[in-house]
């Protein structure tokens, strides 16, 4: 490395909709980010090529910039044997790709070492390591989002779990007779908390006791409802907004209140489209949190908002060779 050089991390993030990917410094700060479609209808070939010709753009990037690259980082979806980079859990919004072998084929084809992990751990590692939860020696971390993901940091280390598939926060059920998850059990906090499930519960409740302030909002129709549309109507002080919102961080907040026991942490983390799109959620969270945990566990607890947004993902993936060495 020369003394012009600057060693960087290196971080793709792959989602059902979008690939992330970028570089980031010691210090946190993204020194490049891109996004491109994910394109998962065309099948898991095409997606791997996808993949490899992104983590090729960024080692090329690097190079132009005179940045060192000494490993490349990959989030996916799913459980993934991190010691190989193997794909081993279903993923249900990329299809067939459930046994990929990222962590060989990229190995291959950029001669140099590729650490793989689900993509909710990153966002967690992310958040402990540069984020919201910094100098917190045990982390949990959930996205509130299409889905309902989980990441755990414990004395500074992913726990991943005797089969890598630990810190499924989202199907943990408060309810054992409750609605279907899309995984196929029933009361998932998933079911609960999920967008869609946050904009049907929004939907039925105006359908019995409609509100001028969401009529003026979705230009009276009723399928227009997104969760930006939904923050829109609670600035506004729409009642139904913030009864829908109550609601689910009870929900959210009973299902971490059994976390918080079990696992004692310093922080937990709430990040998400939902958590971003204020009317303070993250805090109304908190409050239950509280209300149903020990005091013991308790007693120390912060509970905050991610900081590093849409960026946590690939800033995990590329934190990975620190932790994996």
């Amino acid at each position: 490395m020369t003394v012009a050089e600057k060693t960087v991390y290196a971080g793709i993030d792959i989602g059902g909709t979008n690939i992330k990917f970028g570089l980031v410094d010691a210090d946190g700060h993204v020194i490049y980010r891109r996004q491109r479609p994910t394109m998962a209808k065309k099948g898991p070939t095409p997606l791997m090529h996808l993949v490899t010709n992104i983590a090729e753009q960024l080692l090329l990037y690097a190079a132009e910039e005179n940045h060192q690259i000494n490993w490349l980082g990959v989030g996916t979806p799913g459980a993934v044997d991190s010691r190989t980079g193997v794909v081993i859990g279903p993923c249900p919004n990329i299809k067939g790709w459930q046994g990929m072998e990222i962590g060989r084929r990229l190995k291959e084809r950029l001669n140099m070492p590729v650490y793989v992990d689900n993509d909710a751990n990153l966002v967690a590692l992310a958040e402990a390591r540069l984020g919201a939860a910094v100098g917190s020696k045990s982390v949990v971390c959930v996205t509130v989002g299409t889905g309902i993901g989980g990441g755990i940091v414990l004395d500074g280390a992913l726990w991943r779990g005797a089969t890598y598939s630990a810190a499924e926060l989202g199907h943990i059920s408060i309810c054992y007779d409750g609605p279907t998850c899309g995984c196929g059990r029933q009361g998932c906090i998933e079911a609960y908390c999920s967008s869609g499930a946050i904009l049907q519960r929004a939907r039925s409740k105006l359908k019995a006791n409609p509100s001028p302030t969401f009529d003026s909002v979705l230009k009276g129709n009723i399928e227009n409802m997104t969760i930006k549309k939904l923050f829109t109507a609670l600035k506004k002080g729409d009642a139904v907004a913030r009864e829908t919102l109550d609601e689910t961080a009870v929900y959210l907040g009973t299902g971490l209140a059994g976390v918080v026991n079990l696992l004692n942490p310093d922080t937990v983390v709430i990040g998400g489209g939902v958590a971003d799109g204020g009317g303070g959620f993250h805090e109304m969270v908190a409050v239950e949190i509280k209300k149903r945990a020990f005091d013991s566990a308790v007693e120390n607890l912060r509970v905050v908002k991610a900081t590093l947004g849409n960026d946590a993902g690939f800033i995990g993936a590329g934190l990975l060779g620190e932790i994996s060495k």
